[in-house]
């Protein structure tokens, strides 16, 4: 449910299913079905995991505040999921939240919200029917009636000008690429709207919040040199000009992958944004006068977010190590302050003398925070404030892993240091180990591992006594745009050989053979765990190959490119793994894709995916059971009818984690495999 503008956009774009939702004909109940007996309660061998106290327990996710109008809007979760409203100016804490409107929203999807204080309106950036078909709609906050306000095919982002007149939101239009993408201007109060401007192939339009100036003349935002994610630019189009067009403000020479500006000026020229020209998101700032932008910090971590207050731009700057809370002069671009912190924070909204801010780690459930700053003959500092967290008994419960940060070595050299490339992972083991060691399982990420986030999976898997190994492989965020253009070109290549190396590494140091260590993943880490499964020895001359014990994959692709034709990301696939106009390209990305060597599947691998998906399609797994199960592979398919990219819902969640935990016990419960020379490079 985390918003595609504050989690990575690798995957976050919607794609057309390639037939209605229907449940998979399975011969075999759907497993773990039958194991589940009350609601929430999921078993590993004589463990009873309870469920609850990790999504009732504090049942709050997706925060948006609103400083500018005292409201911080939340979804209560559960078998129903509810929007509700706090009022910050008199908080008792969540007690006093409200909920706004009888919409369930575990069976849709709600991505932002802007509060509009004057009429008491919520403009909304979310769906109908957990499709991911993205539209604008309104909610009125008295009567809580929804109502639709756009109807196009898929609408990027959106944003309201200072007066809260006029929205400017990026529709795209198109079943399949090539998508023509428009910049359109709404009256808020008659909902009558204008297309101001297209883009071209040479200049696509994508995932941003558009921003007006203060005068409300000029609308800023994100696009794509040639539909190249290494190439984005900050535009901007006067919207009264009698023919406006957009105008490129960064500089097109430099290849950056983020551009984003601040909501706020610093004045009626100057504007503050974040981009990653130098390798890490920093701050820069943009004279509308002159379109000189300059760069105001130079950290050496990412800047992950930012806002402007009356004592300067609170902003935390981070990896997966830690977090530096700071403060900094937007006209130098000095730090004033600083508080450092061991986990992940974010900035998620600020205005004059306030600032929210979250924080957590791997050991560290989520932690909202609403603080006072202020600035004296000492400096800026940060004040008095209050938190939203876990009462102590609720802690307990969901808090069982103890977390270590290491470093695991890989394959190849860092050119950048010359030294043996080393791997950032975490490693969380359970409070409560098994005392049984057959039992002792470990699992490791695929991708978008190494984050320093509470991971409910983790804790759940920890809480039946098995230990998670959390890398951060090649292709990952955190480490800067450097880092994470390792895998370009290479999707399904190196990332997975650092999957091997990190599976040995368990090997050695927790102790366990082959058969306990799995991989597990959504997404691009649905489908690392499929490739890792099948992973071809002497793919870019390795000669490399790890006999897994089994796989969790959800929402994974199967085929690169049948994705690519699918999904309306075609320029993450090209990036990924190349264009398939290409022979050549074509080539690899049928050699790298799971369906083509699914002959090579041994370990058992439970297949999940949600019968809505428009991210990735559904049919990315059924295609890759059938062919399995043709072969005779030990392949299981369970889906959740009506769900989308993830899945919502206490008992559909107790559903997917009691199969996860059904194919891990029959992996315990298995003979040993006569050992092989697989785990070559040992």
């Amino acid at each position: 449910m985390r918003s595609p503008l504050v989690a990575s956009l690798t995957l976050m774009a919607a794609c057309a299913p390639p037939h209605p939702a229907r449940p998979y004909p399975n011969t075999e109940p759907p497993a773990g079905e039958a194991a589940v007996e009350s609601e929430g309660v999921v078993h590993y061998f004589d463990r009873a995991v309870d469920l609850a106290p990790f999504l009732t327990g504090f049942p709050y996710v997706q925060w948006m505040p609103s400083l500018r109008t005292n409201r911080m809007f939340v979804l209560k979760t559960g078998d129903r999921y509810e929007l509700q409203m706090l009022d910050l100016a008199g908080a008792e804490g969540l007690a006093s939240a409200v909920t706004v409107s009888d919409v369930d929203w575990s069976q849709r999807s709600l991505w932002r919200v802007h509060h509009q204080s004057g009429t008491d309106t919520l403009w909304l950036h979310a769906d109908a029917r957990n499709d991911e078909h993205m539209n604008l709609w309104t909610m009125n906050l008295k009567t809580g009636s929804l109502e639709q306000v756009t109807d196009h095919d898929y609408v990027y982002g959106f944003g309201l000008d200072d007066a809260e007149s006029q929205v400017a939101y990026l529709p795209r239009a198109g079943a399949s690429p090539p998508y023509r993408t428009c910049l359109r201007v709404m009256d808020v109060a008659s909902k009558a709207a204008r297309e101001v401007v297209c883009d071209t192939p040479a200049l696509s339009f994508t995932w941003s919040i558009p921003r007006f100036s203060p005068d409300g003349r000029e609308v800023f935002f994100a696009a794509q040199v040639e539909g190249d994610r290494n190439r984005v630019q900050l535009v901007a189009v006067d919207l009264a000009a009698a023919r406006p067009s957009v105008r490129v403000v960064t500089d097109a020479k430099v290849p950056r992958t983020d551009a984003e500006l601040l909501e706020g000026w610093l004045d009626a020229d100057t504007a503050l944004f974040i981009a990653n020209d130098d390798g890490f998101r920093n701050l820069y700032s943009l004279s509308r006068k002159t379109g000189a932008a300059r760069q105001l910090t130079r950290f050496t971590e990412d800047l992950t977010s930012a806002t402007i207050t009356d004592i300067g731009v609170v902003g935390v700057h981070r990896s997966p190590l830690g977090s530096s809370l700071t403060v900094i002069d937007p006209r130098s671009g000095k730090v004033a302050a600083a508080r450092q912190l061991p986990g992940a924070a974010d900035v998620l909204d600020g205005r004059g003398g306030r600032v929210i801010w979250s924080h957590e780690a791997p050991d560290q459930h989520f932690e909202l925070n609403v603080q006072q700053v202020w600035a004296d003959a000492q400096g800026p500092a940060f004040g008095r404030g209050w938190a939203l967290g876990l009462s102590d008994a609720v802690r307990s419960a969901v808090v069982q892993c103890k977390a270590e940060r290491v470093t695991i070595p890989t394959f190849d050299r860092d050119k950048a240091t010359g030294k043996p490339r080393e791997l950032h992972a975490f490693v969380l083991t359970p409070l409560n180990p098994p005392a049984d060691q057959s039992r002792r399982l470990a699992l490791i990420e695929a991708f978008y591992g190494g984050e320093n986030h509470y991971s409910t999976f983790a804790h759940v898997m920890c809480a039946a006594g098995l230990t998670v190994v959390s890398p951060t492989v090649r292709g990952g965020d955190g480490f800067g745009k450097a880092f994470a253009a390792l895998n370009d070109r290479d999707l399904g290549g190196d990332e997975i050989v650092d999957l091997f190396h990190v599976a040995r590494w368990t090997e050695r140091t927790l102790g366990l053979r082959p058969a306990q260590i799995g991989v597990f993943g959504g997404s691009h880490g649905g489908y690392a765990t499929m490739r890792a499964l099948t992973f071809p020895p002497g793919t870019k001359g390795h000669h490399d190959r790890y006999e897994f014990g089994f796989g969790l994959a959800h929402a994974g692709f199967s085929d690169i490119k049948s994705f690519h034709d699918q999904c309306n990301i075609p320029d993450w696939v090209v990036l990924e793994s190349g264009d398939p106009a290409r022979p050549d390209d074509l080539a690899r990305m049928k050699d790298r894709s799971p369906l083509s060597h699914a002959d090579l599947l041994a370990a058992p691998l439970l297949l999940t995916h949600g019968s809505n998906d428009w991210r990735v399609p559904v049919g990315e797994s059924r295609a890759f059971f059938e062919k399995a199960r043709a072969l005779g592979k030990p392949v299981t398919l369970v889906e959740f009818d009506g769900q989308g990219h993830h899945i919502e819902g206490i008992e559909r969640i107790a559903r997917l984690y009691q199969a996860r935990f059904d194919l891990l016990q029959r992996v315990v419960e298995s003979p040993p495999a006569p050992k092989s020379a697989s785990a070559a490079g040992q």
